[in-house]
């Protein structure tokens, strides 16, 4: 069931202490709005809210698990973190096929927008 309450103590309030309606008490929490074809920048899979992520951070380029920004080439004479270098592997974390986990020519990303886009039309 989804209510929206205006006021930011109202909703502060029911988040804290639940909803009382026809005398039964429920849990309240904030609306979490996603997808099949939504992709999360923490494990960079797809399917959940980004808040209810547990999976192990990946880097967005190669498998390594690691954030994007610390990524680095690991050769000693290139001390730029964050970026593709000349020595970098590029494979998808998701698919391991050889481009970025973020590719739209992703079979993973491509299974999951036509599962979310067949359930958007099945809904409408």
């Amino acid at each position: 069931m989804v209510i929206t309450l205006v006021g930011k103590d109202t909703t502060e309030k029911v988040l804290r202490t639940g909803l009382s309606l026809f005398r039964r008490k429920f849990k309240a929490q904030h609306y979490l709005s996603f997808s099949c074809d939504t992709q999360f920048s923490r494990c960079l899979t797809f399917g959940y809210h980004p808040t209810q992520c547990t999976g192990t951070i990946h880097w967005a380029i190669c498998t390594q698990e690691h954030p994007t920004y610390l990524h680095s080439c690991g050769r000693s004479q290139y001390t730029t973190r964050g970026k593709v270098s000349l020595h970098t592997t590029i494979k998808c974390n998701n698919s391991n096929e050889p481009h970025p986990v973020t590719s739209k020519e992703c079979t993973t990303y491509i299974n999951a927008w036509q599962t979310a886009t067949e359930r958007r039309r099945k809904a409408a």
